[in-house]
């Protein structure tokens, strides 16, 4: 019997699990008559919807669309976002990422945006929903110039709560990574494992089957934000908020729960009251919060 080496057996099924590999670059630039999306490029399934301007001109609204509408196993989403100077974008998604079980292969998704001089981006996506036994790697990676600023969320759900299921198997790798003018400002990894008992103990989850956090930085950006922001922050049975501010430069709010519409409130109402503060314009509901 002649034995295959580990390498090509793990290659040999991978070939046999289909998955979609999708790209999608996105490039804006600000000119004579506001912020326009200059550039959108993809392959595979990731889509933009077209330039849309509720808050006039100056600020770029975008929805990325995934049509598969779910993310399986041996997926991969890789998606760059490049703002050039005085720009003014908002990004977000129609609805929940789903991330199914994976059989064979982890499913990923990078996201790497870039942020030139006085450019402005609003980052914010619906949640990251995990099925149980998904094996999935998210990965952020934020650059920004010396004058740009930034508001960004990111939340998680294990399991379907509203179908009753448990995360009971599965891994989420996280890695979420800020940069400005190519220094280090914020770097922060974390491996979920259905299996490890750690995973629910006070340190990490808890028995909290959601979890949410907001960045935000600039050159308005500093400690003064906190005691604005922590009278507002809940704590209670149902829901638990705390923000920070690191001494590098960036305002970082967690939040943990187990309800989702209170965490996707939380962060709404978090994004309200600093969007004036960072980027020095009034917030404005999206539309499809009201959906």
């Amino acid at each position: 019997m002649i034995l295959a080496p580990v390498q090509a057996v793990t290659q040999l099924l991978r070939s046999l699990t289909p998955s979609w590999l999708a790209k999608l670059s996105l490039r804006y630039e600000h000119t004579v008559i506001g912020t326009v999306l200059k550039g959108a490029e993809h392959e595979g399934p990731l889509r933009v919807q077209k330039a849309l301007y509720p808050e006039g001109q100056e600020i770029c609204h975008s929805i990325i669309i995934h049509p598969p509408a779910g993310i399986a196993g041996g997926d991969e989403l890789d998606i760059q976002v490049d703002l050039g100077p005085k720009s003014h974008v908002v990004l977000s998604t129609p609805s929940a990422t789903k991330w199914y079980k994976s059989f064979r292969n982890p499913s990923k998704q990078v996201i790497q945006m870039n942020l030139g001089e006085d450019a402005k981006l609003d980052w914010l996506p619906q949640e990251n929903l995990f099925f149980a036994g998904a094996h999935c790697q998210v990965k952020l990676q934020l650059k920004l110039s010396q004058s740009a600023s930034f508001i960004g969320w990111d939340t998680l759900m294990l399991g379907r709560k509203a179908s009753g299921e448990a995360w009971h198997q599965g891994q989420v790798h996280l890695l979420n990574r800020i940069e400005r003018n190519g220094k280090l400002l914020f770097i922060e990894q974390a491996h979920l494992d259905a299996t490890d008992p750690y995973l629910k103990s006070s340190p990490q989850m808890g028995s909290w089957p959601i979890m949410g956090q907001l960045w935000a930085l600039g050159p308005n950006c500093g400690d003064h934000l906190l005691e604005y922001l922590a009278p507002k922050l809940p704590w209670n049975d149902h829901i638990c908020g705390g923000v920070t501010y690191l001494q590098q430069g960036v305002l970082l709010l967690r939040v943990v729960s187990d309800n989702i519409e209170m965490t996707r409130a939380l962060l709404i109402d978090a994004w309200t009251n600093l969007r004036p503060h960072i980027h020095g314009v009034a917030a404005k509901p999206l539309r499809l919060w009201a959906s």
